[in-house]
């Protein structure tokens, strides 16, 4: 059985800039591309780091003068108002993920790290897509007659499934308990599935060390 990697759900080609990239550079490809952060390659298509629509604020932010740049944070949020390239604005090290994670893995990345994307990358740090939280959502959005397609050619024979909603509730008969509860493992593990429910029976308690 295939799970959804990182890479069948990414968006690729991802718009980036280079180290060297100038200031009003970056903010004409946020503006154009309509994307709220970009990232920063190297030479060799590495990443090496990331400017969000934030860091160039702080530009403005900073415009008033020097009284309000006295303290420890304004000092720093002032290397950034003063940055003229990628290089010196970007935020670094950047959270990414590699292609053929699992997009649960994904999720879970975003959720603890609390970012709207990550970036994907290859096993040698170059670019190769990215994935925002939008494109974890799109799992769900699977028809739930395709989802119960997907249930019964993956389930134990003798499993039947029904799906309203996303949740899919199980049935049926099988020989082995163990096999039940495959059933179960296997049908949460599938895309657009929001939650499972149900019992299967089983005749055998083959999970009971004291089954032969």
């Amino acid at each position: 059985m295939t799970y959804p990697t990182v890479r069948s759900v990414m968006t690729t080609p991802v718009i980036a800039v280079t180290t060297d990239a100038p200031f009003k550079e970056i903010a004409r490809t946020l503006a154009e591309y309509r994307i709220s952060a970009v990232p920063v390659i190297d030479d060799s298509g590495r990443v090496t780091g990331v400017v969000s629509e934030a860091d160039l604020i702080r530009k403005e932010e900073m415009r008033g003068g020097l009284d309000h740049l006295l303290s420890t944070t304004h000092r720093a949020r002032s290397r950034k108002a003063h940055a003229a390239t990628a290089a010196r604005l970007m935020t670094s090290p950047v959270i990414t993920i590699g292609p053929d994670a699992t997009a649960e893995d994904a999720a879970s990345k975003l959720g603890r790290a609390d970012v709207r994307r990550l970036f994907v990358v290859e096993g040698d740090g170059r670019l190769a897509g990215v994935l925002s939280r939008a494109d974890v959502l799109r799992l769900f959005l699977v028809p739930d007659e395709v989802v119960r397609e997907r249930v019964l050619r993956a389930v134990p024979a003798g499993v039947t499934a029904t799906v309203s909603e996303g949740v899919v509730t199980l049935g049926g008969r099988v020989e082995r308990r163990s096999q039940a509860l495959s059933a179960i493992r296997v049908a949460w593990a599938l895309p657009g599935v929001v939650g499972v429910a149900g019992a299967v029976e089983h005749e055998v308690d083959d999970v009971d060390p004291g089954v032969a």
